[in-house]
Order: C-alpha cells, then structure tokens, then sequence
C-alpha cells in the first residue's frame, strides 16, 4: 500500500471517528456541535488535499461546498433517523449521519484530489 494511501485511510477513518466523539460528547455537554464539526471537516479536507498537493485555492473551495453539503445533509438525515434510532439512544441517529456523512466527504475529497495531483 502507498504512502499517500495508508496515510488517507488514517486521516478519514479518524476524523470520522472524531466526528462522531465531537457529536456525544457535545450533545452530553448540552452544546451545539455545528462550529467543532465543521472546523473538523475543513481541517480534514485540508490534510487530504495537501496529501496530493492539490492547490490550496482549490481545496479552499471544495471545504466551503463539502461543509454546506455536509450541514444539510447531516441534518435532514438525522431527521430521517431519529424515528428508528430514539429507541436506543437520543443521540444516535445524529452519531451515525455524521460518521457516514464524514466519510463521504473524505472519500470525495480524495477522489478529486489524487486525480488532479500537481507536482511541484
């Protein structure tokens, strides 16, 4: 396995990870989580991007439309979960919208970012 591969794995099976700890531990504290993840994407969205040397100005871009995308998709697909998830936990449902939607994101990140690469 690459280098570039391993360390793109890594970045968003944990930030999705952190995603969803940012998401309990916000709702256990009785905060809104919308600034903390978002912060959260845009720095991994960074990282993924600077792993395949995509142009700053681009990747800047792709966090703004990746969040918003990111925001309206979380929200409404909690919504549409928490009718099944309540049962087990109130949180749930926002838990796993945010760890998937994460990983979307990540996954789309990459997609453009190493086939766009720029060598230096």
């Amino acid at each position: 396995m690459k280098k570039e591969t391993l360390r793109t794995n890594l970045l968003i099976h944990l930030f999705a990870l952190a995603h969803g700890l940012v998401v309990v531990l916000f709702y256990q504290l009785g905060w809104t989580d919308e600034i903390a993840l978002t912060c959260l994407t845009i720095l991994m969205i960074m990282l993924v991007t600077r792993t395949y040397r995509f142009p700053l100005d681009l990747s800047a871009v792709m966090a703004l439309l990746f969040c918003f995308a990111g925001f309206f998709m979380g929200t409404h697909g909690a919504r549409l979960l928490r009718p099944l998830a309540e049962s087990v936990s109130p949180v749930l449902a926002n838990v796993i919208c945010t760890v998937g939607i994460t990983e979307v994101i990540g996954w789309a990140t990459w997609f453009i970012a190493s086939r766009k690469r720029v060598e230096n």
